[in-house]
């Protein structure tokens, strides 16, 4: 499995024992997961962590995860994940979370995009899914520049602080793959 993963950008890198401050930081940080879910306890963020470095194959029920890094810095930018949701039909679904100081700057629709050509060239994905909180704005406009397209909003489905929200549903088929392997569409 590659450890590393290039755009012009960012360098993307398997998630690794040394991530585990960054992995804490990310899923007990409130701000982080507004929008995502509830804050996770240590307990939890470990268990988590523990199974998302574990070895992974396309079989795997766990996250494949990845940091992100901003070449030009090599600060860590967040995180973006991808996990086997249909073994039949070649299904995977994308997830990511951006720190705050480097959202708006295209980094999460970059990370989708190498992270989608990486899944379709290695793994064989055919067909992508994200799941997002219909009021998260932000992560809906990635995932449209990413070029999924919205299939469904599902009412009150996912608790958030105790609140249910509504989830929307993005997917992407292999015939709209954006991906222009010359020029690396980026």
């Amino acid at each position: 499995m590659n450890k590393q993963i290039l755009s012009p950008r960012l360098t993307l890198t398997r998630l690794a024992r040394q991530d585990w401050e960054l992995i804490h930081s990310i899923y007990s940080n409130p701000a982080l997961m507004k929008h995502i879910g509830e804050v996770k306890s240590d307990e939890e963020i470990r268990r988590t962590f523990d199974k998302e470095i574990a070895p992974w194959s396309i079989k795997s029920t766990h996250w494949l995860t990845w940091i992100i890094n901003e070449n030009s810095s090599c600060n860590n930018v967040g995180l973006i994940s991808i996990c086997t949701r249909n073994l039949e039909k070649l299904t995977a679904e994308v997830g990511f979370i951006i720190l705050e100081a480097y959202k708006g700057k295209g980094y999460a629709t970059e990370a989708i995009k190498i992270i989608i050509e990486f899944a379709v060239d290695t793994l064989g994905f055919k067909k992508f899914i994200a799941v997002c909180s219909e009021e998260h704005l932000g992560s809906r406009r990635v995932l449209e520049k990413a070029g999924m397209f919205l299939d469904e909003i599902v009412p009150n489905c996912t608790q958030i602080d105790g609140k249910l929200v509504n989830d929307c549903l993005y997917s992407l088929e292999s015939g709209y793959f954006f991906i222009d392997r010359d020029a690396r569409g980026i």
